[in-house]
């Protein structure tokens, strides 16, 4: 079994970028220049990370260089779109696609305070993950998790998969935890560990979950 990581479930991502911002508007217009795109609508369109990764290198490689030398304490003056995506591109290493949406609105903040650190926030949305069991659970425990989770229609009988939106398989993990009485310590500590491998990012935007499990 392999080391599980939260950021590793994401597939698809929705990032915004602005068209008033520099670099945003120019990583967009790369992309509409260089890259085998996808055409959403007017203002999005769908790209692949290799895509993203070869126009960050092919155009970007200076500039990448240059924010990876700026100490941490000195990076909200200096981080823009470049050093964001790259962040994304190697954090999320399963992800699939990237949707891009060049917004017109001039009113926008990057730049947020937390106990008094500054630092630059990017707006983006997780829209899919993947959560696989064997990459949490090993398959003794997993033999444990099945039969409960098709009782409580998670799974179904024979189907390794399913297709469930993150705040209703948390509520359900929830209720099955609280709820059934017939649930044992052990068995209700491996739903709590599946509760606690969603990341606070993907409850709070709630993308298509596909479980998925072993037999």
């Amino acid at each position: 079994m392999r080391e599980f990581s939260s950021s590793s479930m994401c597939d698809v991502i929705d990032v915004t970028l602005y068209r008033s911002n520099y670099y945003d508007n120019l990583i967009f217009t790369k992309c509409l220049n260089q890259l085998d795109y996808m055409v959403i609508n007017d203002e999005s369109i769908l790209v692949t990370p290799s895509q993203l990764r070869s126009l960050l290198d092919h155009n970007f490689n200076r500039e990448l260089r240059r924010l990876n030398s700026v100490s941490p304490e000195l990076l909200h003056k200096d981080a823009n779109s470049i050093y964001f995506i790259d962040n994304f591109l190697n954090d999320f290493v399963n992800l699939k696609w990237i949707r891009l949406n060049l917004s017109k609105s001039r009113n926008y903040s990057r730049l947020v305070e937390v106990n008094g650190q500054k630092s630059i926030k990017y707006s983006f949305k997780i829209l899919k993950t993947t959560l696989r069991l064997n990459h949490i659970f090993t398959m003794d425990e997993i033999s444990v998790l099945n039969p409960i989770l098709i009782k409580n229609g998670l799974l179904e009988p024979g189907k390794p998969y399913n297709n469930i939106k993150t705040i209703t398989l948390l509520n359900k993990l929830e209720d099955i935890i609280n709820m059934d009485i017939d649930i044992a310590d052990n068995t209700a500590d491996l739903l709590a560990r599946i509760i606690e491998s969603v990341q606070f990012k993907m409850e709070l935007d709630d993308p298509d979950v596909l479980l998925v499990t072993d037999w």
